[in-house]
């Protein structure tokens, strides 16, 4: 459903009073879309408690940042002989990611999530970690398409993906208008 950013805030807010049950929002739209409402939206919408809510992680950078510079090397020497391996430590520090950033804060906003469709990692974690007073927001460059949620749908046909089918409810996705 195409919404504007305040009509977007109203629903998170209205979601965010809810204790108990899965808690994982989207919102869709343009690179630049999403960068216009983080900075004029989002920056001003209020959690559960009536406090702004805490900015964004940028997952790509958080990622990359955890991963020490030897480390990094090594993983991209070897990637092409041992793809698993960068798999499973960028799977590793995304849901330590998750869990301490939940532990901080009851919303986590994560813009910037295209490492985790790079290498087809695991989403699950969403719908596991998003429950009970714990809630994750993403903002997703993409747009609807009929019943599917094609992601990254402004880069070349080749980069594009698709939103895992009931990974976000239909009642917790949201378009921007524009």
């Amino acid at each position: 459903m195409k919404l504007s950013d305040h009509e977007i805030n109203s629903a998170l807010r209205e979601r965010l009073q809810m204790p108990t049950g899965r808690h994982l929002y989207a919102i869709l739209g343009s690179y630049g879309a999403l960068e216009r409402y983080e900075r004029a939206a989002l920056s001003q919408a209020l959690g559960a408690n009536g406090e702004p809510l805490q900015p964004p992680i940028n997952l790509n950078r958080e990622l990359l940042r955890r991963i020490p510079d030897e480390d990094l090397k090594e993983l991209v020497q070897n990637e092409a002989r041992r793809p698993q391996s960068v798999r499973q430590r960028l799977a590793e520090e995304f849901d330590r990611i998750l869990v301490e950033s939940l532990d901080a804060s009851p919303l986590v906003t994560l813009k910037q999530v295209e490492l985790l469709f790079a290498y087809d990692l695991e989403l699950n974690g969403l719908r596991t970690r998003g429950v009970n007073k714990k809630h994750i927001l993403l903002l997703l460059p993409g747009r609807r398409d009929g019943d599917r949620i094609t992601l990254f749908h402004e880069a070349s046909p080749a980069c594009h993906r698709t939103l895992p089918a009931n990974l976000v409810p239909e009642n917790h996705l949201w378009e921007l208008v524009g």
